[in-house]
């Protein structure tokens, strides 16, 4: 959908003085019955049609190994996937079929394959207990499970005691010609002894492709009498109010949060030909986005299984040269510490920063080092990935979450309930197509993170006049120090500007009753920073009650696949010491 598409429908139910600091947010919740987003099995057909034989899809080994299909490769195989899933397994519209791996050219097909065939995908993280994969499966409800080699104890294990009734197995040896296959599973199975085949009964993705391809069936037809706005993904978060679940999210909001962030970042729509490094695990909504942004615009993305130790980039960063880079702070942050990484810097043409906050010392030193514009997002998986960006442009304004995508607004929720002015701090709602359509057999859940028609979203935050939205912080994450609220986010700022601190973090810690004091947990970059260094420091920068009481330090701190630090573990680490 265009820019022009967008902003061509007015504001409708929005409160004034909302509107008057969200003239970037145009509301067409009202409107979706006469708007239709690109179908994805069009976007595909569209992309094979115009990029054939160019490079789409890329497993990146750390060793500089490498495969790659065009965009027409993966159209085909797709499409075998999605016969296999409907001819053969005679699955019915609305299955779900879960898929377990690390990123490579095997998750991307069967993800496409899945959504071409009317089946719902769940994305499972591959780092998950045989226990809690077992929850997930339960809970969805999936037929099939599609799972990875490297994980084969946890499958085998997981499936007992679910709905599935067919597992297929993938490998990041999948599509390499065939002595680089063989050589690689030998390496993975014999040598490192990192994958085996797995044990419970099974088919290959290789195999399940090879029999789809016997059947001529237009892809097309699967979905052609679905509803784009039918329940195409369900992605487990915690969400606003902290258990997992799954979000129920479609195809529709896919599409246009898509659109609407190119509409909102002059130049996106100029991507064709580049290549984009995704060391985000495409099990996540940012990976998962950024793929499909690539299938829009023509872009070749090279899928790097795992970026720890981040020395596995280093290969696919030399070979492959990408000027587009989609990750988040502490990965930015810890790159630039590397010396293969400072000695070469890749010239970077476009930086998308997502998940978390970036800190605005570490976006300039990214800047100056790689000459990349950055782009940085605000969003969650409950509005499929984005609300809002700091435009590229004369309009960007670091420091901020930026404005909020066309088509979205977003407003302040004070706690009498009423909406905020402007420079007023609450907690942010927001509303717009991209949405999540609830929470998966969670009504009453679904219900609570609804007020009056808008999403909460959990975060504290503030917009001026201009209507740029600045993240204070998590609301569960606030620290209450003597009556006072304390955002360890602000906190955070400081102590990673501290002289000797290679990465930091802050959390708080109950002592008595609902009290609580901060404590600042560090990983040193210059071994001979001590605690009252770091105090010092903060007494700079932070008034009495925001400092920290304690400092500890730690060889790394506790992160998400995706790079969130994780608050709740420095809690566990304080309660050790």
């Amino acid at each position: 959908m265009s820019a022009a598409e967008l902003n061509s429908i007015a504001v409708s139910g929005a409160p004034a003085h909302v509107r008057a600091y969200n003239d970037e947010a145009l509301a067409f919740q009202d409107a979706l019955e006469t708007y239709k987003a690109e179908r994805l099995e069009d976007i595909l057909q569209n992309a094979a049609r115009r990029h054939a034989q160019r490079p789409f899809l890329t497993t990146a080994l750390p060793n500089g190994l490498s495969a790659t299909l065009t965009f027409s490769d993966v159209e085909c195989a797709s499409a075998h996937l999605a016969r296999y899933f409907r001819e053969v397994l005679q699955l019915k519209p609305g299955t779900v079929v879960a898929v377990q791996s690390p990123n490579c050219i095997g998750y991307v097909v069967c993800l496409l394959g899945i959504l071409r065939a009317g089946l719902i995908l769940s994305n499972v993280n591959p780092l998950y207990t045989p226990s809690e994969t077992r929850r997930q499966l339960r809970d969805c409800k999936a037929e099939v499970l599609i799972g990875s080699t490297l994980f084969a104890d946890s499958i085998d294990a997981a499936v007992e005691g679910t709905s599935v009734r067919q597992v297929l197995s993938i490998s990041l040896a999948d599509f390499f010609p065939g002595l680089a296959r063989h050589g690689i599973g030998f390496l993975l199975q014999r040598v490192k002894k990192l994958e085996r085949p797995l044990e419970i009964r099974h088919v290959t993705l290789h195999e399940a492709i090879q029999v789809g391809s016997q059947f001529s069936t237009s892809v097309g037809l699967y979905t052609e009498n679905l509803s784009a706005d039918r329940d195409s993904i369900y992605q487990y978060s915690g969400g606003t109010t902290g258990t997992s679940k799954g979000v129920r999210l479609t195809e529709a909001g896919i599409v246009t949060n898509i659109d609407q962030f190119v509409s909102l970042a002059p130049g996106l729509a100029d991507l064709e030909g580049q290549t984009m490094l995704l060391a985000l695990p495409v099990y996540h909504v940012f990976g998962l986005f950024a793929s499909v942004i690539a299938l829009r615009h023509g872009v070749h993305v090279v899928l790097v299984p795992s970026p720890r130790p981040l020395s596995n980039l280093k290969k696919s960063f030399e070979k492959f040269k990408p000027t587009i880079f989609p990750g988040v702070n502490t990965l930015f942050s810890r790159l630039m510490e590397e010396p293969w990484f400072k000695a070469n810097p890749p010239s970077l043409s476009l930086t998308i920063s997502g998940a978390a906050a970036l800190d605005p010392v570490i976006g300039k030193n990214w800047r100056a080092m790689t000459r990349s514009q950055i782009i940085e997002g605000y969003g969650m998986t409950e509005a499929t990935t984005l609300l809002a960006i700091n435009p590229p442009d004369s309009r960007e304004r670091p420091g901020t979450a930026g404005l909020p995508l066309p088509g979205t607004e977003i407003a302040i929720l004070l706690e009498n309930g009423a909406f905020g002015a402007p420079g007023e701090t609450g907690e942010i709602v927001a509303r717009g197509p991209q949405l999540m359509k609830g929470y998966l057999h969670r009504p009453d859940e679904t219900a609570a993170s609804y007020v009056g028609g808008w999403m909460r979203t959990g975060d504290i935050g503030v917009i001026d006049q201009d209507g740029y939205l600045k993240i204070v912080d998590r609301a569960k994450d606030m620290v209450l120090v003597g009556g006072f609220n304390v955002f360890p986010n602000e906190v955070d700022e400081v102590l990673n500007a501290c002289p000797g601190v290679l990465e930091a973090a802050s959390a708080g810690i109950k002592v008595v009753h609902s009290e609580e004091e901060l404590h600042a947990f560090v990983v040193r970059r210059d071994a001979s920073l001590t605690a009252q260094d770091v105090l010092a420091h903060c007494a700079q920068h932070l008034t009495g009650y925001k400092r920290p009481r304690t400092v500890h330090f730690v060889s790394e701190l506790p992160k998400s696949p995706i790079g969130k630090i994780l608050r709740r573990e420095l809690r566990v680490l304080a309660a050790q010491a």
